[in-house]
């Protein structure tokens, strides 16, 4: 599959997996988790929609993520409506959310300059499931649709409106907190509960830097060190988008080296990503459990792990009560989340790269 980006890293084989477990039906729905900036939005867009194109699906992507949470149930539904109007072609369709004014939801949407009733999210969906087609709904950052207001009836009827057409219309959504998600699929009272298959989203290894690598030598002529490569984005958190950024410098200006350029987008991460306020408004504890949740330890309530925090803080004891009361807190802030084993991380790979920068271990 070719891609416009060259500096993109293609997920075809993982791209390929779960649209095949969609396409033939051994589940309708996966929930893809990681946190922001490492990928998720890109491999939907470059990798899983050309690809569920060319197997015969009609795609739509929408993206939950946006400044104005008070519109988003309406520019949802409208955007949805716009793609099940679309009028059918001999070849599968892609179409990624882009609508004119909403007037209200449900109510109206300007359309080729003329106003039309916009049915519930489950009718628009049983009119899309019509079509000979699968249809492929990606929707990406979906907790943010149970964190704004007025959406709980949209959130039923689209439910209803999958549950009913489970064949036809296949769906990935995916999240970047677990919080967030939780709210919609893992309560037991969440109105998608049991409804997609949880997979946390892989992480790129040193074949991802091995190919930026082999980028920036056929670019520049210069030759690189694979392994130093890596170095840089284990240290980057792994984060996709910062070692892409280093691989840019690098080939815009090729007198630059592989350090230079990491401590430079190092640098500016931290500002652009200065935490400092934040950390200072936190309880001694907080500080304390982050830093050893961002050093790696995803088992904060073991006796060794208290015992550290007890030590950190020169108390007698941390009790488990505290590291819970703790936990929770963080959570509620969304500074710590949970993968889909219940592992405890950062929620945000630019706080673990300001605690592990600037916060002595």
């Amino acid at each position: 599959m070719k891609h416009s980006d060259p500096l993109y890293f293609p997920r075809a084989s993982y791209a390929k997996k779960l649209l095949t477990s969609l396409h033939d039906g051994i589940t309708h729905a996966f929930t893809l988790f990681a946190p922001r900036r490492m990928g998720k939005t890109q491999f939907l867009l470059q990798d899983i929609a050309p690809m569920a194109e060319q197997i015969g699906f009609n795609v739509f992507y929408f993206s939950f993520m946006d400044d104005n949470p008070d519109t988003l149930a309406e520019r949802f539904q409208a955007a949805l409506y716009e793609f099940a109007t679309n009028k059918p072609t001999e070849k599968a369709k892609t179409f990624f959310a882009g609508v004119k004014k909403i007037a209200a939801m449900g109510v109206e949407i300007e359309r080729n300059e003329s106003p039309q009733t916009i049915p519930p999210i489950s009718n628009i969906i049983s009119h899309i499931a019509n079509d000979k087609r699968q249809t492929l709904l990606l929707l990406d950052e979906v907790q943010e649709l149970a964190r704004a207001s007025n959406t709980k009836d949209l959130i039923r009827s689209l439910r209803t409106g999958l549950d009913i057409n489970q064949n036809q219309i296949k769906t990935i959504f995916t999240g970047s907190s677990t919080n967030g998600l939780k709210a919609i699929f893992n309560d037991s009272k969440a109105p998608f509960f049991h409804f997609a298959h949880s997979l946390d989203f892989p992480t790129l290894g040193q074949d991802f830097t091995d190919f930026l690598a082999d980028i920036y030598e056929q670019r520049t002529g210069n030759a690189t060190d694979k392994a130093a490569f890596y170095q840089v984005f284990e240290r980057l958190q792994k984060t996709p988008m910062y070692m892409r950024a280093i691989v840019q410098d690098m080939i815009v200006n090729p007198a630059l080296s592989l350090e230079d350029a990491a401590n430079i987008r190092l640098e500016q991460i931290q500002e652009l990503s200065d935490y400092s306020g934040l950390w200072a408004g936190l309880k001694p504890l907080d500080k304390v459990l982050l830093t050893d949740i961002a050093s790696g330890n995803t088992s904060p309530y073991t006796v060794a792990s208290r015992t550290h925090y007890a030590e950190a803080l020169g108390i007698d004891t941390v009790s488990t009560a505290n590291v819970q009361g703790c936990i929770r807190r963080l959570e509620r802030q969304e500074l710590i989340t949970r993968d889909t084993t219940n592992a405890l991380q950062i929620n945000s790979t630019a706080l673990q790269t300001w605690i592990l920068g600037n916060i002595e271990q």
